[in-house]
């Protein structure tokens, strides 16, 4: 396999995997095997730098954990970047990597379900995997999405994988966004970002963007 984290992270992503594989074991996640921290990240790598082709206003990536999709955007020069995230731990997970990559990416701490964040006409918001201390996963996704339909903000989402989920139920959810935003006048791409894990993305643009 094509390891893209190690090629846009070329100098840093020992690093990098040295703080994600911190990050996890402070949340209980523990793993011998290096490969199953590489691939978490590989796919908001790959995420990322699909973002950074789009060409469109500027990105905002909520719920962002360690914010690989944002600092990936940032190595390939996307500018006017930034990243949210309710838990100041997580935060701050998130500022070491950032300064491990080298990057400028702004880094905010809010509940963005009490304060949204201002985008402008063509901003993409970004939510990998989002989470919530309040709600569960899918019902985050929901709101993302359909706050995104509304406000006519492009939208690029990874829907979480559940502990429910077969890799049918949960290609099936992502066609049900997928469907929800067309009816809405989006342009979606829907597509699995790698063969080894059944992830997909979804990025869904404004025909008039």
């Amino acid at each position: 396999m094509e390891w893209r984290f190690k090629q846009i992270f070329r100098d840093e992503w020992k690093d990098i995997l040295a703080v994600y594989k911190e990050f996890m074991s402070s949340y209980g996640q523990v793993s011998e095997h290096e490969e199953v921290f590489s691939y978490s990240i590989e796919l908001g790598v790959r995420f990322g730098e699909r973002l950074s082709e789009l060409g469109n206003g500027g990105f905002t990536e909520i719920g962002c954990g360690l914010a690989i999709p944002s600092l990936t955007l940032a190595k390939l020069n996307c500018e006017d970047v930034r990243s949210i995230d309710i838990d100041p731990k997580i935060v701050s997970y998130a500022e070491r990597v950032r300064d491990r990559a080298g990057c400028s990416t702004a880094i905010e701490c809010y509940d963005i379900f009490e304060q949204r964040p201002r985008l402008k006409k063509n901003d993409m918001l970004i939510a990998e995997k989002p989470a919530s201390y309040k709600m569960n996963p899918r019902e985050v996704e929901y709101q993302v999405a359909n706050w995104c339909k509304i406000e006519r903000y492009n939208c690029a989402m990874v829907p979480s994988f559940l502990q429910t989920d077969t890799r049918e139920s949960y290609t099936e959810a992502c066609n049900e966004y997928e469907r929800k935003f067309r009816q809405a006048g989006f342009k979606v791409e829907n597509r699995q970002i790698c063969d080894r894990l059944p992830f997909r993305w979804l990025i869904a643009t404004k025909w008039d963007s």
